[in-house]
């Protein structure tokens, strides 16, 4: 299995204690993604080397972002909320976990139909008390599956046919079956990880089925094939890896989010660089990031 340890190229200015949820517009042609814990939603338009930044002061932390025709629907921690971009302003959407404060919002995704999903985790990382919603079209919400500790992920096999999934605590990508109507079966194991290799977060899937996964505390990305197999490790200067997209005129960039953690040892190295966004060019390109209609 090769190693891959070229360079990559830092693309912004900000350094985020926890960049999250990154995502390529592709009618914008811009670059979104969060930081956690600021909870600040930032954005690079292409070619721009400018960082807008939208501030959030109503919640503690922020999830994740997709892309809807009214903006974006950010997962703030107790509850789901849309950004006006134009405006700057936000206002309340939904909140499928009916106020369980021992859950927070965290990982989200928009799949090929124009559904929506979106993780939850438990406040104290330990009880596998975690939902997984669903959007329905008339509003209302199901649970995908539960019983974990930490939902991250999803992402979309590029016939939409297969839904992809980090179940972090487990060092594990599950992998489900998804049908016409929305609803997954058929869990099984895609992938593990070995302990020394990080945690899985953020997934994405390129045009060829390849799912790309960023591992947390592993300081890499791992590429693996629709089969399950590992094709290849992509190793950056930052400890703790959290989320990918392609972006770019031909969705042949990746891009990665990544954090930084005073109290480790890791974060205290002197190349340890986490907390800023990564880009470096692959020879397959990625799928274009789904709009939901709301």
């Amino acid at each position: 299995m090769p190693v891959d340890t070229a360079d990559w190229r830092i693309c912004t200015s900000t350094r985020d204690r926890l960049g999250e949820s990154i995502l390529w517009h592709p009618v914008e042609q811009s670059l979104y993604w969060i930081d956690f814990y600021g909870p600040t939603v930032h954005r690079q338009r292409r070619g721009s080397g400018v960082v807008e930044n939208w501030k959030l002061d109503f919640a503690e932390t922020m999830g994740s972002l997709v892309l809807t025709d009214k903006g974006l629907l950010l997962a703030m921690d107790h509850g789901l909320h849309l950004l006006n971009t134009d405006t700057g302003k936000t206002r309340f959407f939904a909140d499928p976990k009916n106020g369980q404060m021992n859950l927070v919002y965290n990982d989200g995704k928009v799949d090929r139909a124009g559904r929506y999903w979106i993780g939850t985790y438990d406040v104290s990382e330990r009880d596998p008390k975690a939902l997984f919603f669903r959007k329905t079209p008339d509003d209302g919400w199901v649970v995908g599956d539960e019983g974990f500790v930490i939902c991250n992920g999803p992402a979309f096999s590029p016939d939409n046919r297969k839904l992809y999934f980090s179940d972090t605590v487990a060092h594990r990508i599950l992998s489900y079956d998804l049908d016409e109507h929305g609803s997954i079966s058929g869990r099984r194991v895609f992938f593990t990880f070995a302990t020394r290799d990080g945690m899985p977060d953020g997934l994405a899937v390129d045009s060829a089925g390849n799912v790309w996964c960023a591992l947390y505390g592993g300081s890499k990305v791992a590429c693996i094939d629709a089969r399950g197999t590992l094709r290849r490790s992509l190793y950056l200067p930052a400890t703790f890896v959290t989320s990918l997209c392609f972006g770019g005129p031909e969705l042949k960039t990746l891009y990665v989010t990544t954090g930084w953690n005073s109290s480790t040892t890791e974060a205290n190295k002197a190349d340890d660089v986490g907390g800023a966004v990564f880009m470096r060019p692959v020879d397959i390109p990625g799928m274009p990031e789904p709009i939901i209609t709301l």
